[in-house]
């Protein structure tokens, strides 16, 4: 026979629908959210994995000052190094060649014309001839006659050859010796003598480009410099997010990212240089996922700076110079990062030798995995799981402790039911089953909506917010099956051992199912009578009251996650100017020139220090594999010169120990004493420090130590420096020297882009965690009244009134809410202050945590708001209590 307990489960459903309704809208707004982000993230990361293989992007690029002949790329092609040496030998003899025999055929003619003038002197002198203009009318007529064959013949002597063939020699020598000397210099400072170079084969593509002016609104004033590239190139092409690509001389199509930022759609016009053209696309290239127009610069600008391209015709037109940028593939490329930057080193060392011997200069290299534009997007997406996966898990435990009690709520007023069923001979296993059933429904239900939610609206949501921080390409959908288990399997899984463990426990008991212990009633002050009854009330509902604080202390970690979160990207903002060492902070390409000269500069405030970056190894255990992308962390490597005016560091330390900046010891913990290990990041070498101090500098993570000691350690000569402090600009170094530099600008430019690329995101942030706030709010409370149902129906008996009973029951709940309320804001801000040490810990640099008094605010208010909303379905559910409920329960 049908089990008959299977009919009730609708009924329970529909009579009791708005908290099965609320508990849907929880998980549905939670598996939703959390799906819809793990799912943008996969999906985003997808497509930009699909675009580097779909439409070519790049290996590495490099650019020469004029463009390159067909005998250099193949050269360049092949991957092999040239012979500079020779090729420097072989120029400096053929140019010392010519010198020397300019030099013989002067000494040549001298001596010709000198014997020649000898022996006619000597034949006027036996003739008695003294007259001088007579004597050199002899000479000159001498020599017109005898010149030619003299000159033979002296050219044919042993004397002659003998001389020249040691004057070729000395030349030769010297021009060796010379070579030599200038090669020691540039192989040891490029490493070109290295035994285990290995030739790199590549194809090489033309990228060129044009830097322009682009005028937004045509009105001859410069907004943004744009980066022209043709149409037809064959290497980092472009995805269309709205569009085509431009087919006449009159046409463009620019980043999306640029033109939603400013304004700008297909169809409008902008001038590019001194010409007009009309946008026909929006794209996004390959190679400029964030639009930073030069691998030094801290931070993208998506204002400043765009992308564009223009058919051949149309670049040609255009009068900014050209710059003849190649684009390279590897014919077999490396999976790691350590292969990549051995081949990249090999690839460098063959193009820098053979654009010596081909006559040609590099302006610019650049390895592809070294590409902030192409590379900065996706280690940003990847790494932000860590905030998803600690929402994650919160609401997780949100939903845990919704199940414990609405279940345990619900046996306990089926308590006299349950009795009658279990003498009617229904075992416990039936019953588990039974009560097992309406949660497990209500998760499914929750988990298949969210989850469709996840992968429709709240997916579009996440990738608009990727669209909005960066030039993403045009993105599909891609299964998730992190999504799946982090928001549908564990929450299933929890429901159904939380509940089956609460249900065991209830029914291990019969009839009401709880231990009743008598005990005598609690004198109360000589108060109203309607106040005393507060009071009573209050004392019969501690539990049910302590299960509020805690669904308040939920809500606070919650309301402190929404508010905190931008309040500390606003600090930050607002504060990292004065986080640098200095104004300026200049790092040079090398400390000497081209000459082999020191890069030196007249400016007073300037100051030298050495520079690095090596890797810290972030904690393992669960927060490394659960809490985000995990991996080492960069740290800069300070070398500081004595008696220095930007860093305060004890010059004496011993070799190995370092001051840490205190943005480091803060985020792991560390202090005086310890020990730590960092590595290379491309190659395999590890270095061992003790930390001596910590130095006040919240700007990076990074570590100092004496200039010599930096020298000593990294193998660098005793004059080596790797750039500039200076409270001044530095105008007198070359640009070309300059490899990045530091300003309060670029601190602010960082800032600014972060808070417009996050900050629709904090605010759906806010939305979503307020909204689920109330949710637990309205849970909780129904709990109680329905805790209390019996009561309030006996009152009602008595003849008190639904604004009387209203009283006696909400205001001890309002109390307890609006007192708990500011005492769970400090809970929860201490608590979301340790969580944001997790979350941070996975993500490179460092802000602590900060709410504004404002957010301190709105965290509270948002709460009391909440209650009032609440207290209106709260008193709406006390009026619908029948006072015959009291009557039918009587025991």
């Amino acid at each position: 026979m049908r089990n008959p307990l299977i009919k009730r489960v609708p009924k329970e459903l529909v009579g009791d629908w708005q908290k099965y309704l609320v508990i849907i809208i929880f998980l549905v707004m939670m598996i939703g959210i959390v799906s819809g982000m793990y799912v943008g993230h996969d999906s985003m990361l997808a497509a930009i994995e699909d675009g580097r293989v779909n439409l070519n992007l790049e290996d590495g690029s490099f650019e020469l000052n004029k463009k390159a002949s067909a005998e250099l790329l193949d050269a360049i092609e092949k991957g092999d190094m040239a012979d500079v040496r020779q090729h420097y030998i072989d120029e400096g003899i053929a140019e010392a060649d010519r010198e020397v025999a300019d030099a013989i055929e002067d000494e040549l003619d001298r001596q010709v014309r000198a014997g020649i003038e000898e022996a006619v002197r000597a034949q006027c002198e036996a003739y008695g001839i003294a007259d001088e203009e007579m004597i050199q009318a002899q000479i000159d007529a001498a020599i017109e006659e005898n010149y030619e064959a003299a000159l033979a013949e002296a050219r044919e002597s042993d004397e002659f050859l003998e001389a020249a063939e040691e004057a070729y020699e000395e030349a030769h020598e010297a021009v060796i010796d010379a070579v030599d000397e200038e090669w020691d210099r540039t192989a040891e400072k490029y490493e070109l003598n290295d035994d285990n170079f290995e030739a790199v084969p590549v194809t090489v593509y033309e990228n060129f480009f044009r830097d322009a002016d682009e005028d937004i609104d045509n009105d001859d004033d410069t907004d943004a410099t744009i980066r022209v590239f043709r149409s037809t190139d064959e290497i980092n092409q472009a995805s269309f997010i709205d569009g085509r690509a431009p087919e006449t001389d009159d046409e463009i199509a620019i980043d999306r990212m640029h033109a939603d930022n400013v304004g700008v759609k297909t169809g409008d016009t902008i001038t590019v240089g001194d010409r007009e053209f009309r946008i026909v696309g929006l794209l996004s290239y390959v190679d400029y996922l964030t639009l930073h127009e030069s691998n030094k610069d801290l931070m993208f600008d998506s204002f400043g700076f765009d992308v564009g391209m223009v058919t051949p015709e149309a670049f040609n037109s255009l009068k900014a110079r050209i710059h003849y940028n190649y684009a390279y593939l590897y014919e077999n490329k490396p999976e790691d990062k350590v292969g990549l930057s051995d081949v990249s080193e090999n690839f460098l060392k063959a193009l820098i030798t053979q654009t010596v011997v081909y006559d040609n200069e590099i302006e610019n290299y650049l390895p592809e995995y070294l590409r902030q534009s192409s590379n900065f997007a996706p280690s940003d997406i990847e790494s932000d799981t860590t905030g998803t996966i600690i929402f994650c898990y919160i609401l997780i435990a949100v939903i845990a402790f919704i199940f414990a009690i609405t279940i345990s709520n619900t046996i306990e007023k089926e308590a006299s039911v349950i009795g009658t069923l279990r003498a009617s001979g229904y075992t416990k296993g039936e019953l588990i089953a039974h009560y097992m059933s309406m949660p497990f429904i209500v998760t499914v239900i929750g988990a298949i909506i969210g989850n469709i939610l996840g992968y429709t609206a709240f997916k579009n949501v996440a990738v608009n917010l990727y669209y909005n921080s960066y030039s993403m390409p045009s993105c599909g959908l891609v299964w998730s099956p992190d999504a799946l288990i982090k928001t549908t399997v564990i929450p299933l899984v929890l429901m159904f051992f939380v509940n089956l463990f609460v249900i065991i426990r209830k029914l291990q008991l019969r009839h009401d199912l709880k231990k009743i212990r008598r005990s005598k009633a609690r004198r109360l002050p000589s108060w109203s009578f309607l106040r005393r009854f507060r009071l009573r009330i209050l004392f019969q509902n501690v539990p049910n009251y302590i299960i509020l604080i805690f669904g308040v202390i939920f809500v606070e970690i919650m309301l402190c996650f929404a508010f905190g979160f931008p309040d500390s990207l606003s600090y930050y903002a607002q504060e990292a100017p004065d986080m640098l060492f200095a104004k300026y902070q200049y790092v040079l390409m090398s400390n000497e020139d081209d000459d082999g000269n020191a890069v030196v500069t007249a400016e007073p405030s300037a100051e030298r220090f050495c520079a690095t970056e090596l890797m810290f190894p972030r904690p393992g255990g669960l927060f490394r594999e659960g809490f985000g992308s995990g991996g080492d962390e960069s740290v800069t490597v300070y070398g500081i010169f004595d008696s220095s005016r930007y860093v305060d560091i004890d010059s004496d330390l011993e070799k190995g120990e370092v001051y840490i900046s205190s943005a480091f010891a803060s985020k792991y913990g560390l202090s005086e004493g310890d020990m730590m290990t960092l590595s290379e990041e491309y190659e395999n070498s590890s270095y061992d420090f003790t930390v001596a101090g910590v130095t006040d500098y919240d700007g990076g993570i990074a570590i100092f130590m004496p200039s010599g000691a930096f020298n000593s350690i990294f193998g660098k000569d005793d004059d080596y420096f790797s750039g500039y402090f200076a409270d001044a600009e530095i105008t007198d170094i070359d640009e070309n020297d300059i490899a990045s530099v530091i300003t309060v600008e670029d601190i602010t430019k960082v800032t600014t882009q972060l808070q417009h690329s996050m900050g629709q995101f904090f605010n759906i942030f806010q939305y979503g965690l307020v909204i689920l706030a109330a949710s637990l709010i309205y849970l909780l409370t129904k709990i109680i009244i329905e805790r209390n149902e019996n009561a309030i129906s006996m009152v009602k008996i008595l003849g008190f009134q639904n604004k009387e009973i209203g009283s006696l029951y909400m205001i001890p709940t309002a109390l307890i809410v609006v007192i708990f309320t500011f005492i769970s804001f400090i809970a929860g801000y201490f608590i979301v202050d340790k969580i944001f040490d997790v979350f941070i810990l996975q993500m490179d640099g460092y802000f602590s945590y900060y709410m504004s008094p404002k957010g301190m605010g709105l965290a509270v208010i948002c709460m009391i708001i909440g209650y009032a909303i609440v207290s209106i379905f709260d008193y709406m559910r006390i009026k619908r209590i029948p006072m015959d409920q009291a009557l039918k329960n009587v025991e």
